[in-house]
Order: structure tokens, then C-alpha cells, then sequence
């Protein structure tokens, strides 16, 4: 089931930012070893920006606040992308921009908000 948030379609977003992160990394292994953190980093990005939309409908976030609790999560995405044995501190940040590169425009469109 797809996840769709203000008209955006965010499972395929996560698609996309794998792809990016795949084409991005020279060496199968290492996609390999990566691919499963990071379709759970995708995952939480979504949950995030679906969390944020709430919280924006609510009153409760406005733009500032969103950004201040993205902010949180890409420290976690970028942890989590270091844990991996194989990877080094400078592709971990290439792998984790490629995936927000991708969710920047997403995020854009369905909050209305510049967050990531």
C-alpha cells in the first residue's frame, strides 16, 4: 500500500532515493551490506514527514519546528548509515544526501514547508 501525502507518493519517493543511493555506490557489496538500513531509513523519513503533516495541520509545528525535528532524524539516518562496518564517514554523507536529495523536493510538496 502505498504511503501518499498531500498528493505525494512517498513509497515511491523511497524508491527513488534507494535508486539514487544504488547508482551512487560503485561496489555491489556495499549496496548490499547498505540495503536494508537504509529502506529503513526511507521508512523513517516517511513516517516523519507524515508525522510533520499532522503536527502542521494541527498547529501544533510550524516550519521552524519541522525542520528542528528533521534535523533529530538525519543525525539518527546518518548513525545508523555509519554502522556499518564497511562504510566510511565520507560515503556515509554521500549516501545519506543522496537519499535526502531525493526526499527534499517530496517533503517540499507535500508540507509546503523547506524542512530538509
Amino acid at each position: 500500500m502505498a504511503t501518499t501525502i498531500n498528493g505525494v507518493n512517498f513509497t515511491q519517493v523511497g524508491k527513488d532515493a534507494l535508486e539514487a543511493v544504488r547508482v551512487l555506490l560503485e561496489d555491489p557489496g556495499t549496496w548490499k551490506s547498505l540495503k536494508d538500513i537504509l529502506q529503513n531509513v526511507a521508512d523513517g523519513l516517511t513516517a516523519d514527514i507524515k508525522f510533520i503533516a499532522r503536527k502542521k495541520l494541527s498547529g501544533e509545528f510550524n516550519e521552524d519546528d519541522a525542520r528542528v525535528y528533521l534535523e533529530d532524524q538525519k543525525t539518527i539516518a546518518r548513525v545508523r548509515i555509519r554502522s556499518v562496518a564497511i562504510i566510511t564517514l565520507q560515503l556515509a554523507e554521500k549516501v545519506l544526501n543522496a537519499m535526502l536529495d531525493v526526499f527534499r523536493g517530496a517533503a517540499r510538496q507535500a508540507l509546503g514547508w523547506t524542512v530538509l
